[in-house]
C-alpha cells in the first residue's frame, strides 16, 4: 500500500499549486479569501482553502466563481485529521459556516448531512447559535437565512412527536411515549431578523436532478420553488432539500 508523509504530502500540494499553468506574475491577492484566477484544466488548489477549519469561507460570490477549485478543496478535508485552531473548535457557529458551503455550492447531501448532524447535538438550541457579525454583507445575509430552514426541517418532526432527545431507534411503544410529551418547538437566533435584506439581488444556482444534472438559476422570486427563508434577505435561490427523516 502506498504511503505518504505529512511533510510529504505538504511538498506535493505546494509542487502541485505552483505549477506553471497557476503561476501568477502579479502579487498574490491580499485578502486570504480573495477570488484566484485558476486556469481552465489546472487542478491546482490554494493551499488556505486546504486550510480545515476555515474561518471564514469566501464570500458566495467567490465561492461561485471558483467553484470547481473550492470544492476540490473541500474534498480534501479530512477534520479528524487536522489538528483544531485554538477557538475553532467544532461549534454552532462553526456548522453554520459549513452549512453556508453547503448551500452556496448546492451540495445537497453534505447539507442534509450537517442539519442532522446539528439534530444529534442536543444540547445546541437553533436560538443559541451565536451571531456571527460577518463584515461581508452577501455572506451574512445567506448566514442568516439557515436558521430558519433548520428550523423547518426539525420542528417538522416535533411536530411529528420526534424530539430531538428521541434515540434513533425505537420500539412503537417508545415512540407512541414521545408522542404523549410536550413539543419544544425551534427558535430563531435574535440576530436573524436583524441582518438586513441586500440591496441587490443575489442568485444562487442549482443543479437539476441532483449532482449530474444542468444548472440552473431562478429569474424571479414569483417561482414557486423560491426559498422563502432566503427571499427575505434577496437571495433567490430555489428551496433547498433539508428533511432528512
Amino acid at each position: 500500500m502506498l504511503s505518504i508523509s505529512a511533510c510529504g504530502l505538504i511538498e506535493w500540494i505546494t509542487h502541485i499549486f505552483r505549477c506553471t499553468c497557476c503561476r501568477r506574475s502579479s502579487p498574490a491577492p491580499k485578502k486570504d479569501h480573495g477570488r484566484l484566477d485558476i486556469p481552465e484544466g489546472c487542478f491546482a488548489v490554494p493551499p488556505a482553502w486546504l486550510e480545515y477549519p476555515r474561518w471564514p469561507p469566501p464570500p458566495p460570490q467567490e465561492l461561485l466563481d471558483n467553484r470547481d477549485a473550492y470544492e476540490a478543496a473541500m474534498a480534501r478535508r479530512d477534520l479528524a485529521s487536522h489538528p483544531v485552531r485554538p477557538g475553532m473548535e467544532n461549534k454552532p457557529l462553526f456548522a453554520l459556516y459549513r452549512l453556508y458551503e453547503a448551500i452556496v455550492l448546492d451540495r445537497n447531501i453534505d447539507m442534509r448531512n450537517e442539519i442532522e448532524w446539528f439534530w444529534r447535538e442536543r444540547d445546541w438550541p437553533v436560538r443559541d447559535i451565536p451571531d456571527p457579525k460577518d463584515d461581508d454583507p452577501a455572506r451574512y445575509a445567506v448566514l442568516a437565512s439557515i436558521p430558519p430552514l433548520i428550523i423547518q426541517a426539525y420542528n417538522r418532526l416535533i411536530d411529528l412527536g420526534l424530539p430531538r432527545e428521541a434515540p434513533g431507534l425505537m420500539t412503537t411503544e417508545q415512540f407512541a411515549n414521545m408522542k404523549q410529551k410536550p413539543k419544544i418547538c425551534e427558535e430563531a437566533p435574535d440576530w436573524v431578523a436583524k441582518v438586513p435584506p441586500l440591496d441587490a439581488v443575489l442568485k444562487i444556482p442549482h443543479r437539476q436532478h441532483g449532482y449530474t444534472g444542468p444548472w440552473e438559476t431562478l429569474d424571479t422570486f414569483e417561482d414557486v420553488r423560491v426559498s422563502q427563508p432566503f427571499k427575505e434577505k434577496n437571495i433567490l435561490i430555489w428551496e433547498p432539500h433539508i428533511y432528512f427523516v
